[in-house]
């Protein structure tokens, strides 16, 4: 069975986004344990690890950009702007949650009928 894709397409920007096969989801694990656990970021900076998560996302879930530089370090992507987050970002993470809903993490607080956890 072919995996889904979408393509999400704002301006100039071109991101095609697609769920992940079974090592996507082993190499997600792994950054997520990489980038956010082992430091500790839940529990001392949940703003940066909200961020990473993001970044985890967008890196696992995408298959090509055209018309802007990607991928990117994940210092270079903590660095991008909130006016940026709205503009592209928001859109490319609802595409890569939209064919991977399983990394939704308000999927599993709306199925229980609480509040959202953190992104991630």
């Amino acid at each position: 069975m072919p995996l889904e894709t979408k393509i999400v397409e704002l301006g100039d920007i071109r991101i095609t986004v697609r769920q992940a096969d079974l090592r996507t989801g082993f190499r997600r694990g792994r950054m997520i344990r990489e980038l956010v656990l082992e430091p500790d970021l839940n529990g001392t900076d949940p703003d940066l690890a909200n961020v990473r998560y993001i970044y985890i996302d967008l890196a696992c879930g995408t298959e090509a950009v055209e018309g802007m530089d990607w991928p990117v370090e994940v210092a270079a992507f903590e660095a991008f702007t909130d006016e940026w987050f709205d503009a592209v970002g928001w859109f490319w993470l609802q595409a890569v949650r939209d064919v991977n809903p399983h990394w939704d993490p308000s999927r599993e607080a709306d199925a229980q009928g609480e509040a959202p956890a953190a992104a991630g």
